[in-house]
């Protein structure tokens, strides 16, 4: 954040007061925080508080109910006033601009259609209100809230000058138009991606297993298996270096269950088997898009006498694979990237140690903090 910030560009931390922890995808229905008070000032709320000590210039606001700061139902956190104003701005002691999540998404639009959120959202507290449905009508409604003395014109005159303040700030007054020559080169740079690797090494999780069970041995004859995709990917190719009597195989989302009974039949032959399990979706959710009989494969092959799973998946989709804890070690990355593949396989061949830990809880059996070290 402070080297965006130190080089001209406007940050936005999100989403206000947290969103690490809700199993509902807010483009498609409303997530509900259930937590204490206390919790949430303990944790969700804790980065937020961080960034505004170190200056940040801007927090947007999730679309979430919670009940513990606004008992209104069905209110997402981006229209109450209690949670923009009360806890961000008063309590926390917020002085940036304040910025919606997009308010058409259904977690905003299935509760308040026809504007009413562009409304709700500015009185909330709103500095920018960000794609809005229909930005013609938000304006006129706001317009009409404005003039009707539906806001203080103290507290409306300090959120123009605000954002205007922020304009100035990165030069608007004086715009330049930015160079695109080269563009992806420059935001890409061999540090920048380097950083990533760094971060995602730091993100696996082991939830089960020890050296030997996780690293099996690369001499024996090994099956590397892709689940959710068509074709090879970096984990099977980067893994091979380290398994030269291995077979790639792939096994996409709703494959004929006749050819997952034949290919469960053909593992008998291999004596060990390591699984990938991929969400190649734009928006990941805590549900895979897996068939059924692709579901039932997985937990069968969980119990091969020697079978290591890497889930690169909401680490929620671990419920959705009832039997996977019966592998004998498990790998949770989070997420399908070619950095995480990467960072998967340097710890099943030890050239690193796992210290990522679950940072949410999925019932029964994987627990928030959870996160197994090698010996």
């Amino acid at each position: 954040m402070q080297g965006m910030q130190s080089e001209g560009l406007l940050t936005t931390a999100k989403h206000f007061p947290g969103h690490g922890d809700t199993n509902v995808d807010s483009h498609v229905d409303l997530p509900v925080l259930p937590f204490s008070r206390e919790r949430l000032d303990t944790l969700e709320e804790y980065p937020f508080r961080e960034a505004i000590r170190a200056g940040i210039s801007g927090i947007m606001v999730a679309h979430i109910n919670i009940p513990a700061l606004d008992t209104t139902k069905n209110l997402p956190s981006t229209l109450s006033r209690p949670i923009v104003t009360g806890v961000l701005k008063d309590s926390l002691g917020f002085k940036g601009l304040v910025v919606s999540d997009a308010m058409e998404m259904k977690a905003v639009t299935n509760y308040f259609p026809g504007g009413e959120a562009d409304v709700r959202a500015f009185l909330a507290g709103n500095d920018i209100i960000e794609l809005s449905e229909n930005s013609k009508r938000a304006i006129k409604l706001i317009r009409k809230v404005v003039r009707k003395n539906g806001i203080s014109k103290q507290e409306f005159e300090t959120r123009v000058k605000k954002v205007l303040s922020a304009k100035y700030w990165a030069g608007l007054n004086h715009y330049a138009e930015v160079s695109t020559e080269n563009l992806v080169n420059d935001l890409n740079k061999p540090a920048a991606k380097e950083l990533v690797q760094q971060l995602s090494d730091a993100a696996v999780t082991l939830l089960k297993g020890d050296a030997n069970s996780l690293q099996m041995n690369p001499l024996l004859k090994t099956a590397i298996i892709s689940v959710g995709v068509s074709q090879p990917t970096v984990f099977q190719q980067e893994l091979a270096r380290w398994y030269p009597n291995s077979a790639f195989f792939s096994v996409g989302k709703g494959n004929p269950e006749n050819d997952l009974k034949a290919l469960l039949s053909l593992l008998n032959q291999y004596d060990q088997v390591f699984v990938s399990i991929n969400d190649t979706r734009t928006r990941p959710a805590s549900k895979l898009d897996y068939s059924f009989a692709v579901k039932q494969f997985i937990s069968a092959v969980a119990n091969h006498r020697n079978s290591v799973f890497t889930v690169f998946a909401n680490a929620y989709t671990l419920a959705d694979m009832p039997g996977i804890e019966r592998c004998s070690a498990l790998l949770e990355c989070y997420q399908m990237t070619d950095d995480l593949q990467r960072s998967a396989v340097k710890i099943i061949t030890r050239q690193m140690n796992p210290i990522g830990r679950m940072p949410v809880t999925v019932k029964p059996l994987f627990y928030t903090g959870q996160g197994l070290r090698l010996q």
